[in-house]
């Protein structure tokens, strides 16, 4: 190369690092979200009924706070056209989360007619300082609202950012409704609804696999996009009246999984499917301790059993779902869970109405006639379980476990040993009977810990 080639081959080079150091550098990749736990709470039925006021959000919002719950998605079936008190409850809830000032997040999940008065919740709500944003924007969500053609749900999506609104709505897929959508309605609902910011799915109407399935493939689909995709995570489902149906989940098998599906798949936010429908038996709140059994003067059926052993025994998920990490166990606890009547007997179909006569739900004969217990074990343990005249005893390592036994008549009782120690006595709360079926399919779930002994054998 002679010298003047050589020199213009130096000068280009020299002015295309000039070029190249005075380009703007690339912007940053968007931070991801952070990873939140919300629970759908109904605004229709709080704890304490009706009447409730600002001092009884107050204690349902720290009951979620110290389980490691975020925020309330709040349920609004309706907003000031029919039913103000859905307004009037919300503003209340969002007064209540700004006093506490712990950083409680709100935002409404629109259903019924509550899905045409979109901008006026987001022009009521955006600045209050709880609103749940992501950034910087107040996001919104909904039960259904896509329409027959899904032209409603376009729509809802176009208003929703004209007001300025993250939009993460759960939809049915159309023309093909299922709750337990399977690859091809999540492609058909990423077709038909390209505006949204990303796709909340409810779940709860299924056993635990069938959520996982559905779970799984509208994850793929999202995220795979870009976008932002909610898990519904739920306990059990037995609804009323002509919703009569329910879904077995093996105790607390099925939310295990439905939550290791969440964290294997790298879901963006959970929703726990729900915080208070007690009309659906999803119910996570606690409303007494674990033996009482009133609520709402027996609205929802004469006997209500408690669910909140779900939410703490979810909190070893909640932690491994925020962090990346699954949490070490440092103490033994026992979670258990049963009906209290066998799937063959009928019950009152409608808790409301006696003259509708008595049956079986949908699915019934699908229920196991088991009691099930979840443990998590510092280190190896042996369980026995006494379900009335049946006994059944595990050895079992350390870590996560999840057993059964068939269950009896009479009283429950759990006792854990290591190195033949005792290390908890627990009788269950309740009773199972062959014939009072007052409790109408629903699950009781119970708890104990190393440190919490009680009656029986080490407790007196």
């Amino acid at each position: 190369m002679n010298s003047n080639l050589l020199f213009l081959a130096v000068l280009a080079g020299a002015m295309l690092e000039s070029m190249v150091a005075q380009a703007e550098p690339p912007p940053p990749a968007a931070p991801l979200p952070v990873k939140m736990v919300f629970a759908h709470y109904m605004v229709c039925c709080p704890t304490v009924g009706g009447a409730a006021a600002l001092d009884d959000y107050k204690r349902e919002i720290r009951e979620a706070q110290t389980r490691g719950i975020d925020g309330f998605a709040l349920n609004c079936g309706n907003w000031t056209k029919q039913e103000p008190y859905y307004k009037a409850r919300t503003l209340l809830m969002y007064e209540a989360a700004r006093q506490l000032g712990t950083g409680f997040h709100l935002f409404v999940s629109a259903d019924g007619a509550a899905l045409d008065e979109i901008p006026d919740i987001v022009r009521t709500l955006k600045n209050y300082p709880n609103q749940f944003r992501y950034n910087g924007k107040p996001v919104w969500s909904t039960f259904a609202g896509e329409g027959f053609d899904n032209i409603a749900g376009r729509e809802r999506a176009r208003i929703a950012h004209e007001e300025g609104a993250v939009f993460v709505p759960y939809f049915y897929p159309r023309p093909n409704i299922t709750e337990l959508p399977k690859a091809e309605h999540a492609a058909q609902l990423a077709r038909d609804f390209p505006d949204v910011d990303g796709y909340f799915y409810f779940g709860a109407a299924g056993t635990g696999e069938q959520i996982v399935e559905s779970t799984s493939v509208l994850a793929r689909q999202w995220l795979g996009m870009g976008k932002i995709f909610m898990a519904g995570i739920t306990p059990y489902y037995r609804a009323n009246g002509g919703n009569f149906r329910l879904y077995e989940t093996r105790g607390f098998e099925g939310m295990a999984a439905e939550w290791e599906c969440a964290i294997r798949n790298g879901t963006t936010w959970v929703e726990l499917v729900t915080w208070n429908d007690w009309n659906e038996s999803s119910y996570l709140a606690p409303f007494g301790a674990p033996d009482a059994t009133a609520l709402w003067n027996g609205h929802f059926g004469p006997k209500m059993l408690a669910h909140a052993a779900y939410l703490d025994a979810s909190r070893y998920y909640i932690d491994w779902f925020k962090t990346g990490s699954a949490p070490p166990i440092i103490e033994d606890q026992i979670f258990y869970f049963y009906r209290l009547h066998p799937a063959a007997l009928p019950v009152t179909v409608d808790p409301g109405d006696a003259t509708k006569g008595t049956g079986r739900p949908a699915n019934a004969s699908t229920l196991l006639d088991r009691v099930f217990v979840t443990l998590f074990l510092t280190q190896a343990a042996q369980l026995t379980v006494r379900s009335g005249s049946f006994q059944e005893v595990f050895e079992l390592p350390a870590g996560v476990r999840h057993v059964s036994t068939p269950f009896a008549p009479g009283a429950q009782r759990f006792l854990l040993r290591r190195n033949g120690k005792v290390l908890l006595d627990k009788a269950g709360e309740h009773e199972i009977s062959a014939t009072d079926g007052a409790s109408r399919f629903n699950y009781f779930a119970g708890s104990a810990t190393s440190n919490s002994q009680t009656e029986g054998e080490n407790g007196r």
